[in-house]
């Protein structure tokens, strides 16, 4: 076929801006600076998503948590090990279900959780800071609305899946780079 008559080949590469990697890249950027903020207390962002849930739903049980997170309960168990082991949360078997544990914050875990919902306030108004007061509403529903679209689980987060030898990773390479 002459060249002249050859219709044109779409650009299969787009050059707008795609919703999907701009929100990969503020979430990854507000999980990695949360991070580092809350780092010096021994907890990660999934540990505080714990105690959070925990404060708000004393005396219920790790199913009930490793099923609103969206969490395997093997996951949930070294997790909620790593939380028991810092003396931030109880457990208690149920008197009806002994194969059951009631989760309940201790003094320090309550005192803790005060610290580092401060520390997660002034995060999120540093993430907002750009926006307007009706701009930050807006795009906090806009993005409750994509999440409930998707049946995500307002509390839960992918990351809780994963197990924390990413984030110790992510440490190791960024002394490296601090040493260069």
């Amino acid at each position: 076929m002459p060249a002249e008559k050859q219709k044109p080949q779409e650009n299969p590469i787009s050059t707008r801006r795609a919703l999907g990697l701009l929100l990969s890249q503020l979430g990854t950027h507000a999980a990695l600076s949360f991070g580092r903020k809350i780092a010096g207390f021994g907890i990660s962002p999934p540990h505080f998503g714990m105690l959070r849930w925990i404060y708000a739903n004393g005396g219920k049980n790790q199913r009930e948590l490793a099923s609103h997170l969206g969490i395997v309960p093997s996951r949930l168990v070294v997790l909620l090990d790593e939380l028991q082991a810092k003396g931030l949360i109880a457990r208690a078997r149920s008197l009806k279900d002994r194969r059951s544990q009631h989760l309940q914050l201790t003094r320090k875990g309550t005192q803790l959780l005060e610290k580092v919902e401060r520390i997660a306030t002034a995060h999120d108004e540093d993430l907002g800071s750009s926006l307007t007061e009706a701009e930050r509403e807006t795009l906090i529903e806009l993005c409750a609305k994509l999440a409930a679209h998707r049946d995500l689980t307002p509390d839960g987060h992918p990351g809780y899946g994963k197990r924390l030898a990413t984030s110790r990773s992510n440490h190791k390479l960024s002394n490296q780079s601090k040493r260069e």
